[in-house]
């Protein structure tokens, strides 16, 4: 319902999707899958995207879009909920296990070794975590040190969203999604979250997933599990097996 209603909504005033991508500060291979269905949008795209077709409607006295903002958002969560179901990290495995890369062939050894760290990250996220200390959440306690080493970066993020330059903001979280070490990730996540820059975090995790190491994306998933970080850790195992 949700890919039908965008698909909708994103023909009805005649903007080409290389147009709609540009003005609302997404790629064009993103939106290209959000209307084949290969993604769901975050919130804060779905919202941008449906902005730039409400103002060129608009502008050229078209007729109203077919489908309100709520209404949109209200299927894009049951579309999200759908695919982040409990069978979602087998779904993972099993996909990744064939996914095409550009590097070299592994050994049979290397390949038992990934898909016995995916099997790893598996049952953490099917466990759920409980806390019996202090009930603080993770990215509060002491995990996360009170100095911000992402300060500089999260600035410069929210500074070219005010400003509009989505381009330049998503290459900012991109290069940290594509370079950040494993065990630097939460921290990193967490600080954006933290400094409402929720955008920057989904587009760091979904750079995670679509690293051209696979190992590197499994050591992340299993850093964020570590430090409680399980629903962006799922994320990242979603991206995976969805963006193939």
């Amino acid at each position: 319902m949700f890919l039908e209603a965008l698909r909708g909504v994103l023909t009805a005033v005649g903007l080409t999707q290389d147009t709609i991508a540009k003005r609302a500060g997404v790629s064009q291979s993103s939106l290209s899958c959000y209307s084949t269905g290969r993604r769901v949008p975050d919130v804060g795209k779905l919202e941008r995207i449906y902005k730039v077709l409400e103002d060129e409607a608009q502008r050229t006295s078209a007729q109203a879009l077919p489908h309100t903002l709520p209404y949109l958002l209200q299927l894009r969560d049951a579309a999200r909920a759908q695919r982040i179901a409990p069978s979602a990290a087998n779904a993972a495995i099993a996909a990744t296990a064939t996914r095409p890369t550009q590097q070299p062939a592994y050994s049979a050894f290397r390949k038992r070794r990934r898909m016995k760290r995916l099997r790893l990250a598996h049952r953490k996220l099917a466990t759920p975590t409980t806390q019996t200390d202090v009930p603080v959440p993770p990215h509060e306690g002491d995990r996360h040190p009170a100095d911000n080493t992402h300060a500089a970066d999260i600035a410069a993020y929210l500074s070219h969203v005010a400003a509009g330059r989505f381009r330049d903001a998503q290459f900012i979280v991109w290069a940290k999604g594509n370079s950040l070490a494993s065990r630097e990730f939460p921290h990193a996540i967490a600080s954006y979250r933290d400094a409402g820059a929720d955008d920057g975090a989904e587009a760091m995790l979904n750079a995670a997933a679509n690293r051209a190491d696979i190992q590197a994306s499994v050591n992340i998933t299993a850093a964020l599990i570590d430090e409680g970080q399980v629903a962006d850790a799922q994320a990242i195992l979603t991206a995976i097996r969805t963006d193939q």
